[in-house]
């Protein structure tokens, strides 16, 4: 066996004389040493051989620390390491495991299974102990600090290297935060990080997740989440970045260099693809979807966290067009490795091999689905995740089927790939000791807390009711006013999320956040109300004595904790218990002011209109409360904006703001919603100047340029923070029917009062142009002749079928593609 890095050159060859030699080259003066074993037996040799193997994969991987290998470099170790492995361990390497199968029923490590395991040179475990429990005990010992994590994980470590096997990368669901360490800040949710409009506290919330995660000695985050939200009725609705292609994209570019900008943790895009286009808001419902949807709004995340470097995929639980994702060569095959040149790790979600044939019913038995997938997709690692069958099964298929060995190494090939890059050769344990005293220090706090601040939409302000004066007569209810769990939802500490305070205890409710503001304990306060809707007479009767005797109420209501497909409704509308409570404590006189602390939009019947205010919360994190408290009462001011439409009935629930032209509502009118993508107000009145363009024509050629800028004004006496947006709007296209209108660019600027900024755009072909529908022949972007328009604010109308011309407003502009 050889293998070169540069000036070092290690080498070792054996034969049946029972000769064992192993030789090494050095630099700076290039000096060559030999050490010759000669009459070696069997077993001694062996056992030799995989000392000098565990030798090489050290040194080389001391090289890798304190040298950033080259791609050939990166390529010539992993030549090293293939030459070593048989049928077995490359199929050990494809293998993931759930952490469940190696833990004692008190969470202990059981050593004697991974010994076993090690063995079988099993490549990956992913979860946290308890990650199913649904207990809220403040003294449980499921959720691992980060000293019981990297403890945990050495432990493994070392069993492994016992046996000369290759390091195992661990993987977790860190998706707002290191959410499953315990005494780690939890961020808001993917939904809160896209209202910011701020990838700069984006690419923060994925640097210190990934950080804290490193503490904890796990190289590997399954985040982020990078579907396209379609139905507000999915329950992972709160774990994606929103509606809108362009926003999406741009935040998986933030959050993917966040979590990999140290070089030793991996981030994961996921789901491939088109998984939130549930039909019946039902997870993991099939979708039927067209090529050029597919392409144009679900497929630009993944480019875009590509072109970021994200080092591995996870694909999804659904079937595209009855096929299913795990087994499908065109989605896999055709989109994904070939049209995006994606060649990183590809990762299956949890049992999805098992899973056609216990889910999707494509095949007749576990060993079909292995033979379906070996042969129709890509795939190189199996989440399988409760035991070693994959390996079995996966043997006895490629023996039957030899033309499928080549496709196993290339797997083994991109999993030992990811390895090398992330340094698990030299160092199986990201991280140091000095990084655990950094999980949860007040930098991450403040960052967590930004985020929430910036999250936070107020989205009806009717006389100006807020902010609230510190000598307000306030009275706080509802089940989400002194709830952190709730704030935090799914995916923290538990799959499911914790109701409640007990465990999270650095955690802030809003309740103790209008304290922590008012630096009084006296706003009166009572729940009165659960999450399902229930509540009693007497705690309705107590909660209307305060409210007669307040100027103000503030209700804070909305969903309980759920991930997944735990989280599936019928109905979006809110419990009826929760809307008849408001209309009850409206009913008193007090002025309403509504928050709503929920991870999809549910319908709210009526009570925005009886509502003085309405603060949209959604999953700000442990430190929500006090971001809300601080809003309330002005010492910040709002500037979050929707990341998705909000609908007003159920019948408009899955109509994103850039729907097809040709959709229509009731009567073939509008489809009016309960606010639009994009709304949200500030205490600050900003105003916007004319529209101008760079010109009102331009070529049909790939290096053309429009910039578009617009003045924007301060007008108020508040500073405060705007987001501007930049839509395009294309009135007629022949190839597919057109949008209303696409965001293409956006920028969140702050403006002192008074203050005016010129904000510039640039658009190209990339923006007016759409991607032919032809999956498996690359991207190439089509771009027809004729009249464009641009517009900022989100509400902006511009009357682009009007024959006259005219755009009926100066936030509109109109320019033309020429024809070649």
């Amino acid at each position: 066996m050889v293998a070169e890095f540069g000036a070092r050159r290690f080498q070792y060859d054996s034969d049946s004389s029972r000769q064992l030699t192993f030789q090494f080259t050095l630099p700076p003066q290039g000096q060559t040493e030999q050490v010759h074993f000669q009459e070696l037996t069997r077993k001694t040799m062996t056992r030799l051989q995989r000392f000098i193997f565990a030798s090489f994969t050290f040194i080389i991987g001391r090289i890798a620390a304190d040298e950033k290998l080259s791609d050939q470099q990166i390529e010539s170790q992993v030549d090293m390491l293939m030459s070593s492995m048989n049928l077995d361990a490359m199929l050990g390497q494809m293998t993931q495991l759930d952490v469940s199968t190696i833990l004692h029923p008190n969470r202990t490590l059981n050593e004697a299974v991974v010994h076993e395991h090690a063995k079988l040179n099993v490549g990956s475990y992913l979860n946290t102990p308890g990650a199913e429990l649904n207990d809220s005990n403040a003294n449980s010992t499921h959720n691992f600090s980060p000293r019981q994590w990297r403890d945990l994980i050495t432990k493994i470590q070392a069993i492994y290297a016992s046996h000369g096997s290759h390091p195992i990368i661990y993987g977790i669901d860190s998706v707002h935060g290191a959410n499953y360490v315990r005494g780690a800040v939890m961020f808001g949710q993917q939904l809160n990080a896209a209202a910011t409009f701020n990838p700069e506290l984006v690419y923060e919330m994925g640097r210190i997740a990934a950080r804290d995660t490193g503490a904890a000695g796990i190289p590997w985050l399954f985040a982020p989440i990078l579907e396209i939200s379609q139905n507000p009725l999915w329950a992972r609705t709160f774990e994606t970045f929103g509606e809108d292609p362009h926003l999406v994209s741009v935040m998986a570019d933030a959050i993917i260099r966040g979590i990999q900008s140290n070089g030793t943790i991996a981030a994961c895009m996921k789901h491939i693809i088109g998984y939130s286009k549930t039909p019946t808001g039902h997870d993991r419902a099939g979708v039927t979807i067209s090529d050029f949807n597919l392409l144009n709004h679900f497929a630009p995340p993944f480019i875009a966290a590509i072109k970021a470097g994200v080092m591995t995929a996870m694909e999804s639980y659904i079937s595209i067009n009855g096929v299913p994702v795990v087994a499908n060569t065109r989605i896999l095959r055709d989109l994904v490795r070939h049209d995006m040149s994606y060649q990183g790790l590809i990762v299956t979600d949890y049992a999805e091999i098992h899973n056609l044939h216990a889910w999707h019913r494509v095949a007749k038995t576990d060993q079909d689905a292995v033979r379906m997938a070996l042969t129709n997709a890509p795939l190189d690692m199996s989440m399988v995740p409760l035991n070693t069958s994959f390996i079995d099964i996966a043997r006895l298929t490629v023996q039957k089927n030899p033309e499928l060995l080549s496709r196993v190494k290339d797997s083994a090939r991109r999993i030992l790939t990811t390895k090398v890059k992330l340094g698990l050769f030299e160092n199986a344990i990201p991280g140091t000791e000095n990084d655990i005293a950094l999980v949860g220090r007040n930098e991450s706090r403040q960052a967590a807390l930004e985020l929430a601040r910036e999250s936070i939409i107020l989205l009806k302000n009717k006389d100006n009711i807020l902010p609230l004066g510190a000598d307000s007569k306030v009275f706080l209810t509802g089940h989400a006013a002194d709830n952190v769990g709730l704030l935090c939802g799914g995916w923290s500490l538990r799959w499911q999320g914790v109701s409640g305070n007990a465990l999270l205890p650095n955690g802030i409710s809003l309740r103790q956040g209008i304290a922590n503001v008012l630096n009084t304990s006296t706003v009166h306060y009572a729940n009165g109300l659960h999450p399902n809707g229930s509540y009693s007479s007497a705690d309705l009767k107590q909660a209307k004595h305060w409210a007669k005797r307040s100027t103000c109420t503030i209700i804070a209501i909305g969903e309980d904790v759920y991930a997944e497909k735990p989280g599936d409704i019928d109905d979006l509308n809110l419990p009826l218990g929760q809307i008849e409570y408001v209309r009850e404590i409206a009913a008193t006189g007090t002025k309403v002011i509504l928050v709503l602390a929920q991870g999809r939009p549910r319908l709210l019947q009526g009570i925005a209109q009886i509502a003085h205010a309405v603060v949209y919360a959604m999953l700000p994190g442990e430190l929500g409360g006090q971001a809300m408290a601080e809003i309330l009462f002005g010492r910040v001011n709002p500037s979050g904006r929707l990341p998705i439409t909000y609908p007003k009935t159920s019948a408009n629930v899955a109509i994103p703001y850039n729907h097809l032209v040709s959709t229509r509502c009731r009567d073939e009118g509008p489809c009016n919603m309960e606010w639009n993508f994009g709304h949200g107000l500030s205490y600050a009145a900003f105003q916007y100047g004319e529209l101008s363009l760079s010109s009102p024509s331009i070529s049909n050629s790939d290096d053309a340029l429009l910039k578009v800028s617009v003045a924007v004004t301060n007008a108020g006496s508040t500073a405060g923070k705007e987001t501007v947006m930049l839509f395009l709007i294309q009135p007629f296209r022949a190839i597919s029917v057109p949008e209303t209108k696409q965001l293409k660019r956006f920028t969140k600027i702050y403006l002192q009062p008074g203050q005016t900024q010129v904000v510039s755009f640039t658009l190209t072909r990339e923006d007016w142009g759409v991607f032919d529908p032809k999956i498996g022949s690359g991207f190439h972007r089509i771009v027809e002749a004729g009249k464009y328009f641009v517009a900022v604010k989100p509400e902006t109308k511009c009357n682009v079928y009007d024959e006259s011309g005219a755009t009926s407003s100066a936030l509109c502009a109109q320019f033309t593609i020429q024809d070649n």
